[in-house]
């Protein structure tokens, strides 16, 4: 049997209580109040039927029967008390499972999932010996994953994952307002993005145990990425593995953590390593080692593998160099000159003599800047050719080495030859976007930066510009066209020839309508995370020219809050930039100008390291 471990449980007070309690004899009670129950789930036990006659109201060994037999045996109530399941572990999978004993709760719960604020640690055992020390000690696989006809997951490529997508365009260099409908929603079964942590804690007998966070909580999403790195769960035949010597998947739920959200406190569970884990590798650990294990390791991931990633860092923003270099050069996005590079100066405050980090800073025009302010420091990107782009404009205005420039990972800051100091600023500019995961990103920079020294992003609005879920529309007064032209056409001033009204008075009245309309921006989405295939030359592509694509990630702001914070930064200063086009003259030209100012384009924040 599997070792256990006495922990304190929690009444409705919150007060421990050292009493052993369980809803069955080998399933033991972790943590319970009013809200939330937290139960240690053996290996071989259903987490809870779905669907067909054992769905709804059946009853019978499966966990979620348990839990509620023991819900309607510890109260006096005759009112039958809710209970939900939050999430499931796999039959062959032991470990900490979490149940919502109230309706409020499983809304918080639920939200805190897809927020990605719910921490959960597994240990595995797979088959290889990996190095518990060193660079190849730990890393992260990113891919997507797909349900495949026979109920197993696989994964896709990035470009496979977005060619079902409508692919999204970026902010439009027109000055017409977009109009364009949006994408349609993905279905169930498209592939969707899948992130999970990993770090190698002990190897031995060519095998070797992993703690693994997840990031993204996809089905059999540890299972699949254990195979995709070459090393499957010992036990784990579905997926790869040559091997079943203790008659299950070696994969358990050894931690959960969260933020009590009727209670405000800090609640961290923990549950024992199997002791046949250890067994397997030749290792002796007691249970009080197992439950003391440190996962703080895995709390800031490492850079994934680039065979396993999928980014502007390593999906590819190289085959867009020429193109995205004869934008910003020529003048194209006039964001660049007239927003964002005046409001990034004005949040990094830069002086003569600071050392200054440009993360993805494509062809350097922000380091051409601040360079004339006389500001020293390097910048990187993962594009060669932009960092040639760089490299050749900036000795044509300079001719010195002011700043030098390197070819890398954003996502492996710390292990980039970039001197010995460290630096004053740092910033990045409209890439964060573009780069998944975001997290070694932050704690890369921070590492890099002085105590008190500031850093600098800026991104499109998630809110009101994200790619693929916001759209301009228009309301127009009632009873007139919904969709009003801008502009008269070459016809509009063609007379009738019979006495009706002339298309001349028709176009009055349409003006009259558009002078009238309210523009609007419309949001579909926002708080999910996501990506979406863009196109970064929709117009050429349009005609017929091949298509420039990279990919963007969604992320609400209170996931760049959050993983800044866990880097080690705070937040000091925050602001939303519109875009300071004007329309050309028309009947709607100053209602789409007055919208274009009211809502923001790009936001950008400024961190300080502390």
């Amino acid at each position: 049997m599997r070792d256990r471990r006495d922990s304190p449980r929690r009444h409705r007070s919150g007060e421990p209580d050292d009493r052993p309690r369980g809803i069955a004899r080998n399933v033991p009670i972790v943590f319970e109040d009013d809200d939330i129950l937290v139960v240690d789930k053996p290996v071989g036990m259903l987490s809870a039927h779905v669907g067909g006659p054992r769905g709804e109201g059946y009853e019978g060994d499966d966990l979620f029967s348990l839990v509620k037999k023991y819900i309607r045996g510890n109260t006096k109530s005759r009112t039958r008390l809710p209970i939900f399941v939050v999430h499931r572990l796999d039959r062959e999978v032991s470990g900490l499972i979490i149940f919502a004993k109230s309706q409020r709760a499983l809304s918080w719960l639920k939200e805190d999932l897809r927020a990605r604020r719910l921490h959960r640690v597994y240990h595995a055992v797979v088959e290889g010996e990996i190095p518990s020390t060193g660079p190849s000690s730990a890393g992260t696989i990113q891919n997507f994953l797909r349900e495949s006809s026979n109920g197993t997951m696989e994964s896709v490529a990035a470009g496979e994952a977005t060619r079902a997508r409508k692919p999204a365009r970026p902010p439009r260099l027109s000055r017409k307002p977009d109009t364009r409908p949006i994408p349609p929603r993905e279905d169930d079964n498209s592939p969707k993005l899948a992130v999970t942590h990993w770090r190698s804690t002990v190897s031995g007998h060519n095998l070797s145990l992993l703690q693994l966070r997840l990031e993204t909580g996809r089905k059999n999403q540890i299972r699949v990425h254990m195979k995709d790195l070459g090393h499957p769960i010992v036990g784990d035949r579905r997926y790869g593995s040559t091997m079943d010597p203790l008659d299950r998947v070696c994969l358990h739920a050894a931690e959960l953590a969260f933020t009590h959200a009727f209670t405000g406190r800090a609640v961290r569970l923990r549950s024992p390593t199997p002791a046949g884990f250890y067994k397997l590798l030749g290792v002796k650990r007691t249970d009080d080692e197992a439950a003391a294990e440190s996962t703080e390791a895995i709390a800031a991931p490492v850079a994934p593998q680039a065979s396993n990633a999928s980014s502007r860092q390593d999906a590819g923003w190289d085959h867009v160099a020429e193109w995205y270099d004869k934008l910003i050069e020529e003048g194209q996005s006039d964001h660049f000159a007239r927003v964002i590079i005046p409001g990034t100066l004005r949040l990094l405050a830069p002086t003569p003599g600071l050392r200054h980090l440009d993360v993805a800073c494509g062809q350097g025009l922000l380091c051409r800047t601040l360079a004339q302010l006389g500001v020293r420091g390097a910048g990187v990107d993962a594009a060669p050719r932009l960092i040639e782009a760089a490299r050749r404009s900036f000795h044509q205005q300079r001719g010195d080495s002011i700043y030098d420039f390197h070819v890398g990972d954003a996502r492996r800051i710390p292990d980039l030859k970039l001197g010995t100091d460290l630096f004053d600023r740092a910033s990045c500019i409209m890439a964060l976007m573009n780069i998944e995961p975001l997290a070694p990103v932050f704690t890369g920079i921070h590492a890099r930066l002085k105590p008190g020294a500031t850093f600098v992003g800026v991104i499109l609005h998630p809110a009101f510009r994200a790619p693929g879920q916001t759209s301009w529309a228009w309301d127009t007064p009632e009873g007139s066209a919904r969709s009003a032209p801008a502009t008269r056409g070459p016809g509009a001033y063609h007379k009738s020839r019979r006495g009706s009204p002339s298309r001349f008075e028709d176009a009055d009245r349409e003006d009259r309508a558009s002078a009238d309309a309210r523009q609007y921006r419309r949001v579909d989405g926002y708080l999910s995370p996501g990506h979406s295939e863009i196109v970064m030359n929709p117009g050429a592509a349009a005609s017929g020219k091949e298509r420039v694509v990279t990919l963007t990630y969604h992320r609400p702001i209170q996931t760049y809050v959050r993983l800044l914070a866990e880097a080690g930064f705070a937040i000091d200063a925050m602001e939303e930039w519109p875009s300071l086009r004007q329309s050309q003259p028309g009947p709607r030209a100053a209602e789409e100008n007055r919208a274009r100012r009211e809502i923001p384009m790009f936001l950008a924040f400024r961190a300080r390291k502390v």
